[in-house]
């Protein structure tokens, strides 16, 4: 192995290493995030907001060591394809926070006294944020069939949106529910599922890195993983 591509696969573990453990610090933030909403907790949804900074920190230096990496000349399909996984990803991550900060937010809305959330809430979250710890789980261990598990999660968390949203819209009906409450339920609510559908994007990217297959989310569900030059013939 030349000395260009010992460089290339030393620096690519480095980032390799620094993608999980943006991962990780992500699914804190998402957990403190869900909490501080559910209980209530404006002191843990001050910890969501300051955590964002480091998330930021990092998503930028990531991105930064990415660039060059591409310039060592690597010609290898899979080597090439985990770089732009990790920019990705990283992308992904970042989003997720900004995700965790929506929901940090409502927590801190002065109007928010009590927590007013149907218990299908406590499950969504739950659900959401196994699917973060999935999804970067299957990153970090290259795992294309706990990737293609976690897409398939993505139709629940949509059918627990649905019934939240169909809840708060009875009880601000029959007067039981604020609007404004409303609202937030509605905010915190499409975070969760946001949340959600930037797993699914990672664990699209660690399927395509490892197999060279795209997916694709259709009505009826998620398609098997398809080799993309097979349309070119």
């Amino acid at each position: 192995m030349s000395d260009a591509s010992n460089e290339f696969q030393t620096r690519l573990e480095d980032l390799r290493m620094e993608i999980t453990g943006q991962g990780v610090r992500v699914l804190e933030q998402a957990t403190k995030a869900v909490d501080c909403y559910f209980d209530h907790d404006r002191a843990k949804a001050e910890e969501v907001v300051d955590i964002e900074a480091t998330v930021d920190a990092v998503d930028i230096e990531i991105e930064k060591r990415c660039i060059p990496l591409l310039g060592l000349g690597q010609r290898d399909p899979h080597s090439i394809r985990s770089v732009l996984t990790i920019v990705k990803v990283n992308n992904e991550f970042e989003r997720i926070g900004d995700c965790a900060v929506t929901i940090a937010e409502a927590t801190l809305d002065p109007r928010r006294k009590t927590s007013n959330l149907p218990d299908t809430y406590r499950v969504m979250a739950n659900s959401v944020l196994g699917m973060i710890r999935d999804a970067n789980r299957s990153l970090s261990k290259s795992d294309a069939v706990l990737a293609r598990r976690v897409l398939d999660f993505d139709d629940t968390v949509d059918r627990f949106k649905v019934e939240i949203l169909r809840d708060a819209q009875a009880r601000v009906g029959d007067g039981s529910l604020a609007v404004d409450g409303a609202f937030r339920i509605l905010a915190v609510t499409k975070s969760l599922e946001r949340i959600a559908d930037h797993c699914t994007n990672v664990c699209e990217q660690v399927i395509y890195l490892e197999t060279g297959k795209i997916v694709r989310h259709e009505s009826e569900g998620w398609t098997e993983p398809e080799d993309p030059r097979t349309h070119d013939r």
